[in-house]
């Protein structure tokens, strides 16, 4: 899709999965998790960033077959916000948005990200949040919306109210984005939150503030935005592609 780039987040060290080994480096049915967004990816947009940093030699080796793609490498991992900063300066000119994906999805179809991507252009909105509905939503941080259901914010689980937890609206991290929004944006992110990090979701409460609420992209089929962050999930991910 024309102007269009696409940046996978998978410089974490994922140490829910008790292992050593890189998180988009474990393996569902036999291929590195990792393999299967940047194909996603490719088959949507022509130009790849992938944001590395733990084990970021072993990342760029197994994904040494794909070689249009662009690396950024994220020195300290400060957060989401700040590998989506450090993404930007690899981006090609030209590009007018970008989706942003995350490397632990996947199950994510090249047809949703087309989806998504076309929603975005269609509603001209600054930002589109790609969500999903879980019932049981531990682990994902919660959409939180106004009382015209617009979206206000996203809470992350750690920083969460009891009552905010109750919440079964969840960002699946897939976003689309105006670049020009998300330069102006990223730089104002703070720290300020229990992690410590520099959140990438804090951008969806700067376009509320803008006046320009982010979109909600509803991902009907929750199993697409399953991030694997532990041994469990990798199973649950293998059983589904098998």
């Amino acid at each position: 899709m024309g102007n269009v780039n696409a940046i996978i987040l998978a410089a974490g060290k994922g140490t829910r999965m008790k292992s050593d080994r890189a998180k988009v480096l474990h393996e569902v049915a036999g291929v590195p998790m990792i393999r299967y967004v940047v194909e996603t990816a490719l088959a949507v947009v022509d130009d790849v960033v992938v944001v590395i940093g733990h084990q970021a030699e072993a990342v760029r080796k197994v994904l040494a077959g794909y070689p249009s793609l662009r690396f950024a490498l994220q020195k300290e991992q400060l957060g989401t916000g700040h590998a989506a900063l450090t993404a930007i300066r690899e981006m090609p000119a030209g590009a007018q948005d970008a989706v942003i994906l995350c490397g632990d999805t996947p199950l994510i179809r090249a047809e949703t990200v087309r989806a998504l991507i076309e929603a975005h252009r269609d509603w001209q909105t600054d930002l589109t949040l790609g969500t999903t509905r879980l019932e049981r939503p531990f682990g994902y941080g919660r959409v939180i919306a106004d009382e015209q259901g617009r979206i206000v914010r996203i809470v992350e689980e750690s920083d969460a109210s009891e009552a905010e937890k109750e919440i079964q609206v969840v960002n699946t991290g897939t976003y689309c984005v105006k670049l020009d929004f998300l330069k102006a944006s990223l730089p104002d992110l703070d720290q300020d939150n229990v992690q410590g990090e520099f959140y990438l979701t804090d951008v969806v409460e700067r376009a509320y503030r803008n006046g320009r609420p982010a979109a909600n992209f509803e991902i009907r089929d929750s199993l697409e935005a399953l991030g694997v962050n532990t041994i469990d999930e990798l199973a649950r991910a293998e059983s589904f592609l098998r």
